[in-house]
């Protein structure tokens, strides 16, 4: 059995600080007390944007110019040892949190050029004991540079043998690598939006997912993301959440969940505020919502509306014209009594 432990710091990756530090002992021979198999230091360009304590890549791009950026391995073990790398797109998980090692698949209809696809690392690197090396994080040149921002990981796992337990450790590190092409204008950003809602069971209890899409090519961090259900016909029925400090990767969907906290779902007609707000834009979403025993849907409510008033118009027609029927046949039945 493998049990996985997942290395990320800040919501990207151990700082290089930190990461140094054990670096640099085992290098001299000094005892360590990092557990992990491996260890890693990236080595930040000076054009990195934040600046090279920021802790992951952030790399300004130029059309038709590749790149490449470095990182340094260390096997502190007495054992050889295999580091599988791969590069995963990042995108956001439930509630807006960072997904880098690909639990939720990327949506290629928001993401149609994924930035994994600019990005390549060897597959596999063989470590000896006590032994560094280099790795070489390679960037393919763009003929026209993108819009926007493309977020990734590199992704470094490898197993640590431990013939004595049934249990091994699959150790991950997440180094995040953000690709910034021409950056988006005020008026280039494009509002967020809901497509759906529904009802689903969190924790054998009843809760409601609002999904919630970011279509702009760049990160809306911090976000603070509020939404709020209110009955038309019952004050006091409402719910809400109110989610701050969140990050949602470019060009990404995810669902916002109202836990009930035991509260019952009430069936009904519910008015929809959903707030969106981070340095990059504001956004307010009103939307009309039926819930049901069983499900939750958004409506249009004028169009909700209207059908009502044309069924209305409709009965209101057929009782005139019921009534004018009944009027002309009892004139014409007293017009005949006379005349006899």
């Amino acid at each position: 059995m493998i049990k996985q432990i997942i290395f990320l710091s800040l919501g990207w990756l151990m700082a290089v600080g930190v990461i140094s530090q054990p670096v640099q002992a085992a290098k001299q021979g000094l005892p360590t007390t990092n557990k992990a198999t491996f260890q890693i230091r990236p080595e930040l360009p000076a054009d990195n944007l934040g600046g090279p304590h920021l802790g992951y890549y952030n790399l300004p791009l130029k059309a038709n110019q590749a790149r490449t950026v470095r990182l340094q391995l260390f096997n502190p073990t007495a054992q050889p040892l295999t580091i599988t790398g791969q590069v995963q797109d990042a995108t956001t998980l439930t509630n807006a949190t960072i997904d880098y090692l690909g639990h939720q698949p990327i949506n290629r209809q928001l993401l149609q050029q994924p930035g994994s696809q600019l990005v390549s690392v060897p597959a596999t690197t063989k470590l000896q004991p006590n032994e560094t090396k280099w790795l070489t994080i390679q960037i393919a040149a763009v003929q026209s540079l993108f819009n926007g921002q493309k977020a990734v990981a590199i992704n470094l796992s490898a197993v640590q043998p431990n013939p004595k337990k049934t249990i091994q450790n699959h150790y991950v590190y997440a180094v995040g690598l953000v690709l910034n092409g021409q950056p988006l204008t005020t008026k280039q950003y494009r509002a967020p939006r809901s497509p759906r809602i529904k009802t689903k069971l969190k924790a054998q209890r009843a809760a409601i997912a609002v999904a919630i899409v970011n279509p702009n090519p760049a990160y809306l961090k911090p976000a603070t993301i509020d939404v709020q259900l209110q009955n038309k016909r019952w004050q006091l029925v409402h719910y809400q959440r109110r989610l701050t400090q969140r990050k949602v990767a470019p060009n990404s969907q995810f669902d916002v969940e109202l836990l009930l906290g035991g509260k019952r779902l009430v069936p009904g007609i519910y008015r929809m505020t959903l707030r969106v707000k981070s340095p990059q834009l504001t956004r307010k979403i009103v939307k009309t919502v039926r819930i049901t025993k069983r499900q939750a849907t958004y409506i249009n409510q004028r169009n909700a509306d209207y059908q009502r008033h044309r069924l209305l118009i409709g009965l209101a027609g057929i009782s005139v014209s019921s009534l004018s029927g009944f009027m002309s046949y009892r004139y014409y039945k007293r017009k005949r009594e006379t005349a006899c």
